[in-house]
């Protein structure tokens, strides 16, 4: 057993994950599930995937897959695996873990793993190796062919500079920890990623954040919130309507999905009465360094 770096070795990955992520056994969260979603999920990795992904090679036979994907800002590493196809998966995933450990900069203090339920041996490893289990999630996925749009997206207007305070403590507040700051969203707005919010006069009231990506075929919901103060008022419906009417504006989108938290009865709720429906449950792990 070898393990090297992924190097020039970046469509035979590609093919790898593809094989294996379609497969609850196997199935990791962040990769995506399709060849053309995996593309454009590794295409967009800091550092690259050809620096921070290590192969687990037997025989010239690529076996195994570990990478990182690493944010200085918010101090966190994401596993993009171990993906394994071999009787030995923990030795495997343990040397591939500690190949890439050296490869995350100090001043990151969490790990974070995302597998499907039925990937059991992914939640050995995370036990093992003392990750703690941030809960259980749905992955939700809303057809074109579904898609009716059951309420209108309202006075929803496109993100402006002068809410970026508001928006902040906003974020912060409902979604503590999590992969993107109000900056990032706000500086990665673009032909494919859109910032969306909802205000009264000067009131920031809830807010939207969804990307495309035509290449798979696919749009996501990264985040949508609400501020307290104003639930209740379908606020949340009409900033879904407003991410919803424009991702699927893009033609080559033919699918939407959205990550929740298991036990979130209200935003399940909300995305059952736009036709979505469950396509995963996912366990989430974080290791504090």
């Amino acid at each position: 057993m070898e393990i090297i770096p992924c190097g020039e070795r970046f469509e035979e990955v590609l093919e790898f994950a593809a094989r294996l992520n379609g497969q609850d056994v196997h199935h990791i969260g962040f990769f995506g599930e399709t060849r053309p979603s995996i593309r454009e999920t590794l295409l967009e990795l800091q550092p690259p995937a050809s620096e921070t992904f290590y192969l687990a090679v037997e025989d010239r036979r690529l076996v195994g897959v570990l990478g990182l994907e690493i944010d200085p800002e918010i101090g966190r590493a994401w596993l993009f695996g171990p993906l394994i196809d071999h009787p030995h998966w923990q030795a495997i995933a343990d040397q591939l873990y500690e190949t890439v450990q050296p490869l995350i900069p100090p001043g990151i203090h969490e790990y974070e793993l995302f597998g499907d339920v039925a990937n059991i041996h992914l939640q050995e490893f995370a036990r093992r190796h003392a990750f703690a289990l941030l809960g259980e999630h749905a992955i939700l996925v809303l057809e074109r062919s579904k898609f009716a749009a059951p309420h209108p997206p309202g006075l929803v207007s496109a993100y402006r500079p002068a809410f970026f305070d508001q928006l902040e403590q906003l974020h912060n507040r409902l979604f503590p920890h999590t992969y993107f700051t109000a900056r990032q969203m706000v500086e990665k707005q673009g032909e494919n990623k859109r910032l969306f919010i909802l205000a009264d006069g000067d009131l920031l009231q809830g807010y939207a954040f969804c990307k495309t990506e035509p290449a798979a075929g696919e749009g996501y919901l990264d985040f949508i919130g609400v501020d307290e103060r104003f639930r209740g008022r379908g606020i949340g419906r009409q900033l879904l309507a407003a991410a919803l009417a424009w991702i699927f504006s893009v033609p080559e989108v033919e699918r939407v999905a959205e990550t929740v938290r298991a036990d979130n009865t209200r935003a399940l709720s909300l995305y059952s009465e736009f036709g979505f429906a469950t396509w995963r449950n996912m366990k989430g792990y974080r290791l504090k360094v």
